[in-house]
C-alpha cells in the first residue's frame, strides 16, 4: 500500500477537479501499466497509481480520505483499510487503530463518523465481523478482489466503431466485444471468466483529437479552395467521408461543425459532434510559372496586414 499522498501519486494539487484527477490517472496509467512498461518497478508503482484514483475519483471516499488525513492518518493506513473493506484502516478494528503507532489519536465515535460508510456500517459493525472471521481470511478476500479487475487499453478505432479486442489475463487469452462509443472508465464483463471485470481506457489517435465526446481534426486546403471557395471530401472518423463546402475567403483555423459525427452515442449518451479545422497548405517547391501567377495575384490584393490591429492605430 502507498504511503505517499494520494494527491501526490497521482501528480495533482489537493484543490484539483474530478476532470483534472482523471486526465492525470489517464496519463500516468499509460505510463506505467505493466503490459507497456516493462521496469521492474512498473507494477507496484501501477498499483500505487489505480489505489489513489480509486479513493480520488469517488467524491464520497476523496472526502473521507481528506479527513482521515487532516487528523492525523496516514495514507498507508487508509489504503490497506479500504482494500480489506472489513477492517479499519489499521487492520484490525478500533483496537487496531489505537494501538497502531501511526499517530490516529480520534475518539471512537469521531472515526465512526468519518469512516462508518466507507468500511461498510461503522467501526462498531467492523469490531463484530472481526469476531468472526480472522484478519488473514480478511486480507485474502481482499487480494482476491483485486485479482478481478483488470484493464484493458482500446484504440481508438475500434471504440469508435466497436469491434474485438484481446487481452491475456493470467496468461490466458480473452476475447472482448467493444461496443461502439464505449467510454473511458467504462466496464466490461469478460465472456469465460465470470470473477473478473475490466475497465476500458480509450486510446489516442495519431490525427484526431478527443475532448470528451467531440472529436476534431486538421483538414488541408489550397490556397486556391480557400481563396474561391470549393467542395471537398472531409474523412469521418468511424468510416466514410463526408462532403464539405468551404466557404470562399476561408482562413486557417477556421472550424467547421458537423452535428452528431464525433464520439457514437451509447448507453443514453448522446453522440458528439466533429469539428474540422481548416488548415490552408502553400505550394511547394512552386515551378516558375506557378511563382510568377502568385507574384501578380499578391500584387492585386489587399495587404492582410492592413486591417491588423496594430495598423488601425495611426502608427502608434
Amino acid at each position: 500500500m502507498p504511503s505517499r499522498d494520494y494527491y501526490e501519486i497521482l501528480g495533482v494539487s489537493r484543490s484539483a477537479t474530478a476532470d483534472e484527477i482523471r486526465r492525470a490517472h489517464r496519463k500516468l496509467a499509460l505510463q506505467f501499466h505493466p503490459d507497456r512498461n516493462k521496469a521492474k518497478d512498473a507494477p507496484a508503482k501501477f498499483a500505487e497509481i489505480q489505489q489513489a484514483y480509486e479513493v480520488l475519483s469517488d467524491d464520497a471516499k476523496r472526502k473521507q480520505y481528506d479527513d482521515f488525513v487532516r487528523l492525523g492518518g496516514s495514507p498507508d493506513s487508509f489504503g490497506s483499510g479500504a482494500a480489506a473493506a472489513g477492517a479499519g484502516p489499521f487492520g484490525g478494528g478500533w483496537a487496531g487503530a489505537q494501538t497502531s503507532g501511526t499517530g490516529w489519536n480520534a475518539d471512537p465515535q469521531t472515526f465512526e463518523s468519518i469512516f462508518g460508510d466507507l468500511f461498510g456500517g461503522g467501526a462498531r459493525g467492523q469490531r463484530a465481523q472481526a469476531g468472526h472471521e480472522s484478519g488473514q481470511r480478511q486480507r485474502q478476500r481482499a487480494r482476491a478482489r483485486e485479482r478481478m479487475e483488470y484493464e484493458a487499453h482500446v484504440p481508438l478505432e475500434t471504440a469508435l466503431r466497436g469491434g474485438k479486442h484481446f487481452i491475456t489475463i493470467d496468461g490466458q487469452r480473452f476475447e472482448l466485444d467493444i461496443p461502439a462509443g464505449i467510454s473511458d472508465e467504462e466496464y466490461l464483463s469478460v465472456p469465460g471468466k465470470l470473477d473478473a471485470v475490466i475497465r476500458v481506457h480509450v486510446g489516442d489517435h495519431a490525427w484526431i483529437e478527443r475532448d470528451e465526446r467531440d472529436l476534431s481534426y486538421d483538414l488541408p486546403v489550397s490556397i486556391v479552395e480557400a481563396t474561391l471557395g470549393a467542395s471537398v471530401d472531409a474523412p469521418l472518423p468511424a468510416g466514410g467521408t463526408v462532403t464539405l463546402k468551404i466557404p470562399a475567403g476561408t482562413a486557417s483555423g477556421k472550424k467547421i461543425r458537423i452535428p452528431g459525427r464525433g464520439y457514437p452515442a451509447s448507453n443514453g449518451r448522446p453522440a458528439g459532434d466533429l469539428y474540422v479545422v481548416v488548415q490552408i497548405v502553400p505550394p511547394k517547391d512552386p515551378n516558375a510559372l506557378t511563382t510568377q501567377l502568385l507574384q501578380e495575384i499578391g500584387r492585386s490584393i489587399e495587404n492582410p496586414r492592413a486591417r491588423a490591429p496594430w495598423a488601425t492605430r495611426g502608427g502608434s
